[in-house]
C-alpha cells in the first residue's frame, strides 16, 4: 500500500490533479508531447489500461483476462480460441485483435497476425503495440523498409519507446540510410 501512495503523490506531482486524461485518445496526444522517459512510462500504461479495458466490453473483460493468462501461460491455441470468441461477440474489441495478432505471431502465423494488426490500426492508427507488432513481422520476412517504416511511426506516437529507439539505427544501417 505505501508503494501506491508514493506512485500517487509522483503521478500528482507530475501531472497534477487537473492533468489526468480521460480516456486513450488523450493519453496518446499527451504521450506524443512527453517531455520524459517517466512521463512516457507513465502514459504508455494508461494507454494500454485503457486499450484492453475500456468501458465499452465490460462484458468480456473476465474473458479477455483468462485469454491473457492463457497467452502467457504459453498456452498459444486456447488463447487464440478465447480471442477469437471475444472478437465473435465484440467485433469491435480493438485489444481483443491485437492479442489474437500477438498470439499468431508466436504461433509463426504470421499472415494471421498480420491481419489481425491492420484490424487493430483500422480501429486505432496510433496503437503502437500493434505497429511495432508489425515491425517484428516485417524483420522476420526481412522486408527491413517496411519494418523501419513500422517503427517509424512508433516512435512518432512514443518519441521514448526503447524497442524504436533501439531498433531504428540497426535497420537504418542493414538498408544502408544515413542520417545527415
Amino acid at each position: 500500500m505505501c508503494k501506491r501512495f508514493i506512485f500517487a503523490i509522483i503521478v500528482l506531482l507530475f501531472f497534477g490533479q487537473t492533468g489526468v486524461a480521460q480516456n486513450a485518445d488523450d493519453y496518446l496526444d499527451r504521450l506524443e508531447r512527453a517531455e520524459s522517459a517517466l512521463k512516457a512510462d507513465f502514459l504508455v500504461m494508461q494507454i494500454w489500461d485503457a486499450w484492453t479495458f475500456p468501458q465499452e466490453t465490460r462484458a468480456q473483460h473476465a474473458v479477455m483476462r483468462i485469454g491473457m493468462e492463457a497467452m502467457n501461460a504459453n498456452a498459444l491455441d486456447q488463447a487464440e480460441r478465447i480471442f477469437t470468441k471475444i472478437l465473435s461477440a465484440t467485433p469491435d474489441y480493438t485489444e481483443a485483435w491485437n492479442k489474437r495478432a500477438t498470439v499468431r505471431f508466436l504461433k509463426g502465423d504470421f499472415v494471421g497476425s498480420e491481419a489481425d494488426i491492420y484490424q487493430v490500426l483500422i480501429r486505432e492508427p496510433r496503437h503502437f503495440g500493434a505497429l511495432a507488432g508489425l515491425g517484428m513481422i516485417n524483420m522476420r520476412l526481412r522486408d527491413y523498409e517496411k519494418a523501419l517504416n513500422a517503427y517509424e511511426r512508433v516512435k512518432s506516437i512514443n518519441p521514448f519507446s526503447t524497442d524504436a529507439n533501439a531498433i531504428i539505427p540497426d535497420l537504418k544501417d542493414m538498408l544502408g540510410i544515413v542520417d545527415l
